[in-house]
C-alpha cells in the first residue's frame, strides 16, 4: 500500500528565517559581483584558509550563500516543502538543533580537512557554500520518515523518496570520486549524519545531542526512552517523541 501523496505544507518559522537570510545574501552577492567590489562566497563561504585567518563565523554563514538563480530557487523550494513538514512534525527546537548540528559538523570537518591536508593547493581556498548540504540532509530524513512517498526527479520522473535519495547519493559519490568537487564529500557527510541521527537516535550520545535542553531555565524533558512509534498506515513514524 503506498502512502499518501506529498503536499506542500505552510512555510514554517525557522525555514522562513533561513530563506530570508539566503535571499538577502543572494541579492548582496549578485550586487557585489556586478560592481566588482567583493565576492561574498569568499567572505562568508567556508574554507580552510578562511578559518586560519580567524573567520570562524564562516562555520555558520556558509549555508546561506547562493550564487546561481536556479540553484537558489530549487534549494528554497526544498527548504519550504520538505523542511517545513519536518519542522512541523518535530517542533522548532528539535528541527533547529538537527539543522544546526548538520551545518556545524560538516563545516568543521570541511575546514579541518582543508587545513590539515590541502594546504598549498587550490582546494585550500575553495569555499564551501549553499543550502545543498541542508537540503540533502532533509531529504534523507524525509525518506526515512516517508520512504514510499512520491518525489519527482527533475520535476518530471516520479519515484519513491528512498529511491530518489539513492540516486542523489550516487551522483554525489561519482562527483566526489571523479571530479575536484570537494563539496560533494561535505554533502555526503550531511546525508550520513542525517541518517545516523535518525536511525541510531536511541544511542546515548545522539540522544544527548538531539535532546539537550536549551538553557538551564527551561523545563526538563519528560522521562522515557526515545523510540520510533508507528501509527496507522497513513501516519508517519514519530521520531524523538
Amino acid at each position: 500500500m503506498s502512502q499518501m501523496q506529498f503536499q506542500a505544507p505552510p512555510l514554517t518559522k525557522t525555514n522562513k528565517i533561513i530563506l530570508i537570510i539566503s535571499l538577502s545574501c543572494f541579492i548582496l552577492s549578485a550586487i557585489g559581483k556586478a560592481i566588482g567590489a567583493f565576492s561574498l562566497p569568499h567572505i562568508l563561504g567556508l574554507s580552510g584558509s578562511g578559518l586560519l585567518k580567524g573567520f570562524v563565523f564562516q562555520l555558520i554563514t556558509y549555508p546561506f550563500i547562493e550564487t546561481q538563480l536556479l540553484g537558489f530557487l530549487f534549494s528554497s523550494l526544498l527548504i519550504w516543502f520538505i523542511g517545513s513538514e519536518i519542522e512541523r512534525m518535530w517542533g522548532s527546537k528539535l528541527y533547529q538543533r538537527f539543522v544546526g548540528l548538520i551545518v556545524f559538523i560538516c563545516g568543521l570537518t570541511y575546514g579541518l580537512v582543508g587545513i590539515l591536508f590541502l594546504n598549498g593547493t587550490a582546494l585550500y581556498s575553495a569555499p564551501l557554500f549553499g543550502l545543498t548540504g541542508i537540503n540533502f540532509a532533509l531529504l534523507i530524513a524525509y525518506a526515512t520518515l516517508y520512504p514510499d512517498r512520491q518525489l519527482s526527479m527533475m520535476l518530471i520522473f516520479p519515484m519513491r523518496a528512498r529511491t530518489f535519495c539513492f540516486i542523489l547519493i550516487g551522483i554525489e559519490l561519482y562527483m566526489g570520486l571523479f571530479s575536484s568537487h570537494l563539496s560533494s564529500w561535505a554533502h555526503l557527510l550531511a546525508m550520513g549524519l542525517s541518517f545516523i541521527f535518525i536511525r541510531y537516535q536511541n544511542l546515548p550520545f545522539i540522544h544527548g545531542l538531539m535532546n539537550k535542553s536549551f538553557g538551564s531555565g527551561q523545563r526538563k524533558p519528560k522521562k522515557g526512552n526515545l523510540r520510533i512509534v508507528k501509527g496507522d498506515k497513513d501516519d508517519p513514524p514519530k521520531f524523538w517523541h
